[in-house]
């Protein structure tokens, strides 16, 4: 439902929850409103893992007004107690990981195209117009969930950088059988 109210689609064929850049940009918009729901970034954590409604009984209940007041009740489950002590960890982690022993080789960005698509089509077939292995398209596209683009629909479709004009225009020419 959350993701559905920030604008994800789910149905049978695509699953944008999925959708790294999606998903992504649609929980930075929530956490963004549950900061202004309760006008605490702790808090927010708390309810972004949790839900607002079980924080917002929970501080109703126990009459607290911050996560650390409310995470020493048992008004929280643990794990929702623990999750923003972890992300605060992997925050101060991920500024100077070194500091903590860790030697991180950060990886070069991900970067695509993307090639719209109308109707149907099997990944299969787009892996191969853009010569590489359809596993590798099928990972790029997570939020395809039967490995093909929906019927009747327009859809979005990554590939590997500097093949989007190339895909297009190879399926421009595609026969209507594949």
């Amino acid at each position: 439902a959350t993701g559905k109210r920030y604008g994800l689609k789910a149905d049978t064929w695509v699953d944008e929850r999925s959708d790294p850049e999606k998903a992504t940009r649609a929980a930075a918009r929530y956490l963004k409103d549950l900061y202004g729901m309760f006008g605490d970034w702790y808090l927010a954590l708390a309810a972004y893992n949790a839900g607002e409604g079980k924080v917002q009984r929970a501080l109703a209940q126990t009459r607290k007004s911050d996560f650390w007041s409310l995470a020493s009740t048992r008004s929280l489950r643990a794990e929702t107690r623990n999750y923003v002590p972890a992300i605060l960890a992997a925050t101060l982690i991920a500024k100077q990981p070194q500091k903590f022993g860790f030697d991180v080789e950060p990886e070069p960005p991900f970067t695509s195209d993307v090639v719209t698509i109308e109707g149907q089509t099997d990944l299969r077939v787009l892996a191969r117009l853009a010569d590489i292995d359809p596993e590798t398209l099928r990972q790029m596209n997570p939020q395809l969930r039967r490995g093909v683009t929906p019927p009747g629909a327009s859809t979005e479709v990554r590939v590997p950088a500097g093949l989007g004009a190339a895909v297009g225009q190879a399926y421009a020419t595609l026969p209507a059988a594949e």
